[in-house]
């Protein structure tokens, strides 16, 4: 099976969340780092609105899209989307961020982890 590779990554997030489509096409086309930055965005905004739910899937997916990735791709991910969880949390409730924690992806959360130490 061959790797996503980071080209890929921008049409693959606006197929799968719609809401942030345009964003991802007018800045980050071709773009690794812009795309997971808008997804990080639209996580945060979703966030203070207490859409957790939302916030799941959008995570489960960049779980999805590492384990599925390339090298560069995942190197990417765990340097600019697994480091911005310690901000994330600091938006959420302790509940709110119980439930997050629970459901992101094992290899995603051995990263943060690991990151912590």
């Amino acid at each position: 099976m061959n790797k996503i590779n980071q080209d890929e990554i921008p049409d693959i997030i606006s197929a799968e969340i719609p809401e942030i489509k345009r964003e991802i096409s007018e800045l980050s086309r071709e773009n690794l780092a812009g795309a997971l930055q808008v997804v990080v965005s639209y996580i945060r905004d979703r966030i203070t609105v207490h859409e957790i739910a939302k916030v799941i899937y959008s995570i489960s997916l960049v779980g999805w899209i590492y384990n599925c990735g390339n090298e560069r791709v995942k190197d990417l991910i765990e340097n600019l989307f697994v480091r911005s969880f310690n901000g994330m949390r600091k938006l959420c409730s302790q509940y709110e961020w119980g439930l997050i924690e629970k459901r992101i992806p094992i290899k995603l959360l051995t990263v943060y982890t690991k990151q912590q130490y």
